[in-house]
């Protein structure tokens, strides 16, 4: 057992956040749903109430990656480097070139892991906002995430306050709409391929 669970230890300062997040998030969204559905007479079908309590814990496991407080070394040094604010968009930070001559691997190696995992991130609320919400039409959707992004660097920001050395940079926004908006094309493009291309992509 102990061997089955290694692997994610390493994630533990984000699985136990997100754990304890749930336990309150999900019980208090299905105390809402079951209120709302007394009340309504329409009632949701089965695969739409599913989509929405993965939408809560899609909420929740974001909230846990991204508002835990980081005391590292690294977050601590760029933190200090940067004042924990950057407004200024950078190509490198976006594409992370190894021809840089300066550039170390571990530099490169978590500029790639920065890079990819704030698309990822975001990969999810493009699918689940296309699929909860199919009328909603890309551009929509861009700018839900571009609201979520900036709400999320704007705490990042404060919570240096209370300790945290969270940046807010302009370079994550980018690329978490980045990732939502290919999880919206993504399923924009699923649909037009299964209605046979009859209905062009609304955008």
């Amino acid at each position: 057992m102990p061997r089955l669970l290694y692997p994610f230890l390493a994630y533990r300062s984000v699985i136990v956040p997100f754990l304890l997040v749930s336990a309150v998030a999900v019980p208090a969204w299905l105390v809402i749903r079951l209120a709302r559905r007394r009340t309504s007479a329409q009632r949701p079908t089965f695969l739409r109430e599913m989509l929405l309590v993965a939408f809560v814990l899609y909420l929740s496991g974001l909230a846990a990656a991204t508002l835990a407080p980081e005391r590292g070394a690294r977050a601590r040094a760029r933190h200090d480097a940067t004042g924990g604010l950057v407004l200024r968009p950078d190509a490198s930070t976006l594409v992370c070139p190894s021809s840089t001559p300066d550039a170390r691997p571990n530099d490169r190696f978590f500029c790639g892991y920065n890079a990819k995992g704030n698309v990822l991130l975001f990969f999810p609320l493009g699918v689940l906002l296309a699929l909860l919400w199919p009328r909603l039409r890309v551009v929509r959707g861009m700018l839900i995430a571009l609201a979520l992004s900036v709400s999320i660097e704007v705490i990042q920001y404060v919570s240096s306050a209370w300790g945290s050395y969270r940046m807010a940079d302009v370079n994550d926004v980018i690329l978490n709409v980045i990732g939502a908006s290919l999880g919206l094309a993504l399923v924009a493009l699923l649909r037009r391929l299964l209605r046979g291309g009859s209905r062009p992509v609304r955008a």
